[in-house]
């Protein structure tokens, strides 16, 4: 069960960054907005990822 929500958190860090990366581009994006978004606190999800230039890279590797 543990698993399971450290995955989903981080899946959902991961589509809201997406959106708003995509809605917003890179500079527009805010880590607080996908925070919120993700329905996680900021420390949550710097715990995954450090800065918004490594969460960018991960989303982008992931789409392709």
């Amino acid at each position: 069960m543990m698993e399971e929500n450290k995955q989903g958190a981080e899946q959902r860090i991961m589509d809201a960054a997406a959106k708003n990366f995509v809605y917003k581009g890179y500079s527009g994006a805010r880590m607080q907005q996908i925070a919120d978004d993700a329905g996680v606190n900021k420390a949550l999800l710097h715990y995954y990822f450090q800065s918004k230039e490594l969460l960018f890279r991960q989303v982008m590797e992931d789409a392709l």
